[in-house]
């Protein structure tokens, strides 16, 4: 159990290392979600949908902002080894399951930074006004862990493609579409109190959750031995 842990927490400094040397992944998560921000509430603002509405769109609002955001940073995690032939030295470093617990806990980590600044500027400039923020917090955390989990294998096995690029959101959003469904009706249900609506959605994240978890156990050490 301690080498896994010591191989995982490797990986996990190592990308921490090279993400603050280079910032690649930090500024096109942060740049594409400000921007995207910036364009909504310019566009539609807090005072441009009734009353009614409101806690749903801007619960779909939130998420697309945030999905659209990893789709454009987190692909980065195996592409930059692949790049930088480093895949080949990683793999003779480290077991496989160490290898992607590391590059989870990165992603994970990248994507918890972005929501931590992304959601209160959100919630500020669109005037959105949460009854349950407790809620809303657990919502983004579960919420956050499967949507990294996800993206995390997807990145894995598009890495060494030629057109990764494209592949990427080809490949995520169809598994994660039923994902953004939960999010939007915990958020909503966060947004209003509902206390049966956020535990419905907490079930149904965590077992999406540790599905994805139980598949990338699974399949990882195939892939990334491909």
């Amino acid at each position: 159990m301690w080498p896994f842990l010591a191989e995982a927490a490797a990986v996990l400094v190592k990308d921490v290392r090279t993400e603050l040397r280079t910032r690649v992944a930090l500024s096109t998560l942060g740049l594409f979600a400000l921007t995207t921000l910036a364009a909504v509430s310019y566009t539609i603002g807090p005072y441009r949908l009734a009353a009614e509405d409101r806690p749903f769109l801007l619960s779909a609002l939130l998420w697309i902002v945030v999905f659209f955001a990893a789709m454009a940073g987190l692909d980065r995690s195996f592409v930059k080894e692949e790049e930088g032939h480093t895949a080949p030295l990683l793999r003779l470093s480290a077991s496989p399951l160490a290898v992607w617990a590391g590059k989870l806990l990165y992603n994970a980590g990248l994507l918890y930074v972005l929501m931590a600044v992304l959601v209160p500027l959100y919630c500020a400039l669109m005037g959105l006004r949460v009854a349950s923020p407790g809620a809303l917090v657990a919502v983004l955390g579960v919420g956050g862990f499967a949507l990294t989990v996800t993206t995390t294998m997807v990145a894995a096995i598009i890495a060494r493609a030629m057109t990764r690029g494209a592949l990427f959101p080809v490949l995520s959003i169809p598994l994660l579409l039923p994902l953004l469904i939960f999010l939007i009706e915990g958020t909503r249900a966060a947004v209003e109190g509902s206390a049966e609506g956020v535990g419905a959605t907490l079930r149904a994240v965590v077992s999406f959750g540790g599905m994805m978890t139980v598949l990338s156990v699974l399949l990882f050490p195939v892939v990334w031995h491909e």
